[in-house]
């Protein structure tokens, strides 16, 4: 309270000539590249891969990649932790993560490990391997319904802790929207079918144009070469 009030005596009478005007992120193109950075003497390595889509949160494939994105890297149970952590050991935290603007037309499909330098190779193949996998073959009925449950579940876990409900809130009214976006939005995620969802990772995701980017001490692990 003393903080608004002191701000409202500051800036209470403070006037611009410039009309306010939101700044917009807008997709761009990008070539893809796969870059080697050299960390000399750090324990763990990074991996990190990227892919700009363009595309915002009111596209109708929207709701469809946020679901993909969860089935393929975004949960414990994801294709990518699954692989990477649970089966092969190579990392304790491997995930991707799927965000679109609300203004503009830039969304981005990203995706993040770490591991031991020496491990970064095989963690690599296998992240293209299973994105090359989940384009091409698509996820299953079983996996969506699986999905469908455990997103809603923890969305409305979400919604039930106090900080997380007031910076939705907050979010949403910046925007002009009101909770009811996200009671929509969680219909049409619900409303998916497997062909929808596979249909919309494929139209928005080329494996071929995947940036990637590994940083480490790969000169000591032998790996990469020069």
């Amino acid at each position: 309270m003393i903080g608004c009030m002191a701000a409202a005596d500051l800036f209470g009478g403070w006037t611009t000539a410039a009309p306010y005007q939101g700044i917009t992120t807008e997709y761009r193109k990008i070539a893809p590249v796969n870059r080697k950075i050299e960390a000399p003497d750090k324990a763990d390595a990074t991996f990190a891969a990227g892919l700009n889509i363009e595309m915002n949160d009111s596209d109708p494939d929207y709701p469809a990649m946020v679901l993909a994105n969860y089935m393929f890297g975004g949960s414990i149970t994801s294709r990518m932790e699954d692989r990477i952590r649970n089966r092969e050991g190579l990392s304790y935290g491997a995930n991707t993560g799927f965000s679109a603007s609300s203004e503009g037309r830039a969304a981005r499909f990203q995706a993040r490990a770490t591991s031991n330098p020496a491990s970064t190779p095989k963690l690599e193949a296998i992240f293209k391997e299973e994105l090359s996998k989940a384009v091409a073959d698509g996820f299953t009925d079983q996996e969506v319904a699986e999905a469908k449950k455990s997103f809603h579940d923890q969305r409305v876990v979400g919604r039930s802790q106090d900080a997380q409900l007031l910076q939705l809130i907050a979010t949403r009214e910046e925007y002009g929207r009101t909770l009811d976006w996200d009671t929509q939005m969680d219909a049409k995620v619900e409303a998916l079918t497997a062909a929808q969802v596979n249909t919309a990772f494929r139209r928005h995701v080329d494996p071929s144009a995947i940036s990637i980017v590994k940083a480490g001490d790969f000169k000591k692990a032998g790996v990469y070469g020069e």
